[in-house]
């Protein structure tokens, strides 16, 4: 599964039995039956997200995986914490192997990182399916390389690696070695946020704004202040601090 640390990266947990072998021949038909159900049955008009998600991936498993991979059960749908974009998981809900789960939210431009934005459609629609191409790499790990980076939550070296292949040929900047700190030279991002973290300025059309890292971190005292100062006048705020400073004096 992947989903976002207290820190709001998105760690991948990988289930039991997965080393990298193909699955069943009739686990791969099923997946296969979906898919062909989604592209040709489903309608456009009320289903044009889905499918064009499932279009995104079959053409990304063309061009960045070799066509290595049989399609997943792809989701709209709620994948757990609610920081969490999305989810890589060796077992569906329908049974079968292999399925990601995406945020349908993030279409709302309501999670963290994007409740600032702009709401652009087409820039928060680039924004899940980046999510859909980072949790493919896990996919990827659990089906095809078997390499899981267990040590590293998922974004060790075989993700990044294969994150900066992919990269590179989108024209993207590279990512450090592992998600932790020791292994990243010259202040390189995090394979974890991966490729949110190094898309170019602009790419999301201003729908995704990751708080600046210059920004220096406020108390929680400071936070609740700000949410009062939007409810209530300064004569408002003034009598709630006196009366608050009096029924402490009180308990005392």
């Amino acid at each position: 599964m992947d989903e976002l640390n207290p820190n709001g990266v998105m760690v991948a947990s990988p289930l039991e039995g997965t080393n990298g072998a193909s699955p069943p021949e009739e686990d791969a038909q099923l997946r296969e039956t979906i898919f062909s159900y989604v592209l040709n049955e489903t309608d456009p008009n009320r289903h044009g997200v889905i499918r064009q998600l499932y279009e995104s991936w079959d053409a990304w498993n063309d061009e960045h995986f070799a066509r290595s991979m049989i399609v997943p059960l792809i989701l709209l749908d709620e994948p757990g914490q609610t920081k969490c974009y999305g989810m890589c998981s060796t077992v569906s809900g329908f049974g079968c192997s292999s399925q990601i789960q995406l945020r349908p939210s993030i279409l709302e431009g309501t999670l963290r990182d994007l409740r600032e934005g702009t709401k652009n459609p087409e820039g928060l629609q680039r924004f899940l399916e980046d999510v859909l191409l980072h949790e493919m790499i896990h996919q990827w790990q659990f089906e095809v390389s078997g390499q899981h980076d267990d040590s590293w939550s998922g974004h060790g070296p075989a993700f990044s690696a294969k994150a900066n292949e992919i990269g590179a040929k989108l024209g993207l900047p590279v990512v450090g070695r592992t998600c932790k700190k020791r292994d990243r030279k010259n202040g390189e991002p995090s394979p974890s946020q991966w490729p949110h973290n190094v898309r170019p300025e602009g790419y999301y059309l201003g729908a995704h704004v990751p708080p600046s890292e210059d920004e220096p971190k406020r108390s929680p005292a400071s936070l609740e202040a700000e949410k009062l100062a939007r409810r209530f006048s300064v004569d408002e705020i003034r009598a709630i601090a006196n009366a608050a400073i009096r029924m402490k004096g009180e308990e005392a």
